[in-house]
């Protein structure tokens, strides 16, 4: 079990790395998606506005329009096709929000083996909403070490304040900020609710060092050197995840939204 002095020392490094983070504007071309995409809330046909996305032809608008053409009212095969070339085009790219949409509309069909897979993707790429999904659905008896190890790497990516938060509230968060303060640009509302989000990571990444990480449901049944084994494997995991969070900002710029990029360094000691 991680002794709280040493996860609160964990968190104090971080808090210091603060002080050279800065919540990053985003680029023309992303704050633009991000507008047009907020501007879909006003709509007189919301899901129109959000097919209407792709024309920008970057993979934050072929998710939308993939995931709006799933939802629609009628999904044809041309119409699932269509749908499915967005997300798998995106997810080709790398786009961490396509995995997981692809493995909730997979999952909804014949492609249940498939969803699987994209789901574990997303995961391992730092997506909140897959890791929750996961950690529901796979096999544990206690005993196994391995099976530990999913459970516990899953639990250490829903509860990390960086992972991408991709269930849809930021949008809606951004919306809000925007109706609430007319005159405010783009910028400012993103700032807004960056710091709002910011606030809120604190309690989440008290939580993910003071409960996640010691991790005491997934390591009670096993030995000491088992328990030993599963900690420093997923604290490896956590890491190669962190670094694909940061990778795929740094591709994406639109996905810093998603995450709270004060944290994306926050692990416990080795």
């Amino acid at each position: 079990m991680i002794d709280s002095v040493v996860w609160k020392r964990a968190l104090a490094v971080c808090v210091l790395a603060w002080g050279t983070a800065a919540h990053s504007a985003l680029p023309e071309a992303a704050q633009q998606d991000v507008q047009r995409r907020l501007d879909c809330y006003a709509a007189a046909n919301p899901s129109t506005c959000e097919i209407a996305l792709a024309d920008s032809g970057t993979p934050f608008g072929r998710v939308f329009r993939g995931s709006a053409l799933m939802m629609g009212v009628e999904v044809d095969a041309t119409t699932r096709a269509r749908a499915m070339e967005d997300l798998r085009s995106a997810a080709a790219e790398g786009y961490t929000p396509a995995y997981e949409s692809l493995a909730v509309f997979l999952g909804r069909g014949a492609g249940r083996s498939e969803s699987l897979q994209w789901r574990w993707l997303a995961a391992d790429n730092g997506d909140a909403a897959a890791a929750k999904q996961l950690s529901g659905r796979i096999g544990f008896d206690g005993t196994d070490r391995q099976s530990a190890a999913d459970r516990m790497f899953l639990s250490w990516v829903y509860c990390h304040p960086a992972s991408f938060d991709s269930d849809g509230p930021v949008m809606s968060q951004l919306n809000t900020a925007r109706k609430a303060s007319p005159g405010a640009d783009l910028a400012q509302v993103i700032a807004q609710v960056h710091a709002k989000r910011l606030n809120e990571a604190k309690a989440k990444a008290e939580n993910f060092l003071g409960g996640c990480v010691a991790g005491a449901y997934y390591l009670g049944s096993l030995s000491p050197d088992d328990q030993a084994w599963v900690r420093k494997t997923v604290r490896a995991r956590m890491v190669q995840t962190l670094k694909k969070i940061q990778e795929a900002v740094r591709k994406f710029p639109d996905l810093e939204l998603l995450t709270v990029p004060e944290y994306q360094d926050l692990l416990p000691p080795p």
